[in-house]
């Protein structure tokens, strides 16, 4: 038998739709990357099982979410 891995710690897009708005409702959409980061941190504090998400995982994933959130700064700008 054949068994699947799911990774633990993914984000589906409304979730990453959903904590992005949560970061520009808060704080708006000109926080630096040490501001966003700590931010998104904070959220997956209340995410279960992302508090006990390993270090380089997390930093990943704020990555990721971060391309999108200063790509939509940068369109505002313009």
């Amino acid at each position: 038998m054949v068994k699947k891995n799911i990774a633990t710690h993914t984000l589906s897009e409304d979730e990453r739709t959903t904590l992005l708005a949560i970061i520009d409702e808060q704080f708006g959409p000109a926080l630096s990357h040490d501001e966003f980061a700590e931010a998104m941190l904070d959220l997956f504090e209340n995410i279960p099982g992302f508090e006990t998400m390993p270090p380089a995982k997390a930093s990943h994933i704020v990555q990721q979410l971060w391309s999108t959130y200063h790509g939509k700064e940068a369109r505002r700008d313009h």
